[in-house]
């Protein structure tokens, strides 16, 4: 039986000109494309930057279908081939020259007054003021009491999400693999009132990190998983803990992290 290859593009035109060589390419070897999710298929393709990577995942319900990213944007973490090596890309596929790499998704579960939610992430989690109001939350690992935070908001990073909002607000990059997540805080006010951490926390999977919003500070979150936003009332908690699920994402260079990390940022 031919093999199904998704493949989930943006829509500039260098992203189409990517598409259109690879479905040409792909096709000839025998492959059967799909432009929409196929639950059969074998690999996901995400032609763009590390923003349709992100869409590719939350699109299928990040499925342990392998994913890999085709760069026509600016950045690019997750986007490991080039327009240039779309062909030995498809080549080195055919011929199994890669390795697997898993890339651990954090989860949160929240409280409202009703209702019990959960969600995952692939980069970040962001809990910050829908306005210009500072907001107020206890902080906890493990349950323990860490500090009582007052500023603009904290962001809770993966690994592969350190280089994003978690490293442009001050956070530690973390190497992909790395067992653990990042608290990282966004303008925290330091007086003799309010004193937070300033500088980010590694937290091991193994512990949970649980925040608290103060009665005050209710009505003032917003709260966005990997960019997207989502609407609630009356949260009475975040808890943030490792997901037991995964992605996984094909790596044809041992090199490409090191090499994307000086190529973009040195």
């Amino acid at each position: 039986m031919k093999k199904i290859i998704n493949i989930f593009c943006n829509d500039n035109d260098k992203s189409l000109k990517a598409f259109i060589k690879i479905k040409e390419i792909l096709t000839k070897k025998d492959f059967i494309i799909s432009e929409k999710f196929n639950k059969d298929a074998v690999l996901n393709i995400c032609i763009g930057g590390d923003g349709s990577f992100i869409r590719g995942v939350h699109g299928t319900n990040f499925t342990k279908i392998p994913f890999v990213g085709v760069n026509t944007g600016t950045l690019g973490f997750y986007q490991e081939i080039s327009f240039e090596n779309i062909e030995k890309f498809i080549n080195d596929y055919i011929e199994e020259n890669y390795t697997m790499e898993k890339i651990r998704l954090l989860e949160c579960e929240m409280q409202t007054n009703d209702m019990n939610l959960s969600k995952k992430c692939l980069n970040e989690f962001v809990i910050r003021s829908n306005s210009s109001e500072i907001i107020h939350l206890d902080i906890f690992i493990d349950d323990n009491h860490l500090e009582t935070f007052a500023g603009d908001g904290i962001i809770i990073s993966t690994p592969s999400g350190s280089t994003a909002y978690n490293m442009s607000a001050g956070g530690s990059i973390m190497y992909p693999t790395v067992r653990g997540f990042q608290l990282t805080a966004v303008a925290p006010i330091f007086s003799k009132v309010y004193r937070s951490l300033s500088n980010s926390i590694i937290i091991p999977n193994t512990s949970s990190l649980k925040i608290i919003p103060l009665e005050k500070s209710y009505k003032k979150i917003a709260f966005t998983a990997d960019g997207i936003d989502h609407k609630y009332e009356n949260i009475s908690y975040f808890k943030f803990k490792k997901a037991y699920k995964k992605i996984y994402k094909l790596v044809f260079n041992k090199d490409w992290y090191w090499i994307n990390m000086k190529d973009k940022f040195l």
